[in-house]
């Protein structure tokens, strides 16, 4: 009888092992497997890698009609007391060779102010060239992450061999969102923000993810 009784404790102890695995599929799983990739790639910038940014008397011409082009966002940042500009002198560069031509033009710089670089983020990227493939440090100005609200609804998993993966389809929120971009004259510069801050929580993300010996994991977490 003491028997029976261990051995249905040890059964009962491997079913609810096993109902707590990381390689289930389930919400929770497919959830921390979102969340992370999120806390990895989801921090909000406003995809301007280069700075200073100048800006040549073309695009300064221009800036009425193109409202979303460089001249119109770099003027709406310093709107914003993100950034200011002056006029500087650049070299000429050949296009095929990449060297100075020994003639110079007018551009107005655009830097960070104090309080842009308060929002500046730099991170390891790698750049590919001519001369192969190297690390380099590229900079951005962001102004929030996106982070995991819930799981909508997953689909799968679907099984090629011993592979398995799953898409799953998720809301978002945003973390940290910066008071700046709920201003006008940001907004009309950049209109893409403001489409993402109104997904957040109302508009389905969907990422896949693939069973590893570690449990769920999003793809493109490398």
């Amino acid at each position: 009888m003491k028997k029976r009784v261990v051995c249905a404790a040890v059964v009962c102890s491997l079913v609810f092992l096993g109902c707590g695995s990381k390689q289930d599929a389930n919400d929770k799983n497919f959830g921390a497997a979102i969340a992370q990739y999120l806390d990895k790639k989801g921090e909000l910038c406003l995809r301007l890698n280069k700075w200073p940014v100048d800006v040549s008397e073309m695009d300064l011409r221009m800036q009425k009609t193109l409202q979303t082009g460089t001249a119109a966002q770099m003027e709406a940042l310093a709107a914003i007391g993100l950034t200011t500009g002056s006029v500087a002198e650049v070299d000429q560069i050949g296009m095929f060779d990449n060297k100075p031509t020994g003639h110079k033009f007018k551009v107005k710089r655009y830097i960070l102010t104090d309080a842009g670089k308060k929002f500046y983020r730099e991170k390891e990227v790698d750049q590919i060239g001519l001369d192969g493939r190297k690390k380099i440090m590229q900079g951005d100005i962001c102004y929030g992450k996106k982070v995991l609200d819930k799981i909508v609804k997953w689909e799968g998993p679907m099984k090629f061999g011993d592979y398995q993966e799953a898409n799953v389809k998720y809301l978002y929120k945003i973390d940290h969102l910066a008071e700046w971009t709920k201003k006008a004259e940001f907004l009309s510069a950049f209109p893409y923000v403001g489409q993402i801050i109104e997904a957040a929580g109302s508009k389905e993300q969907q990422g896949g993810v693939k069973l590893t010996s570690q449990g769920w994991e999003a793809k493109g977490l490398d």
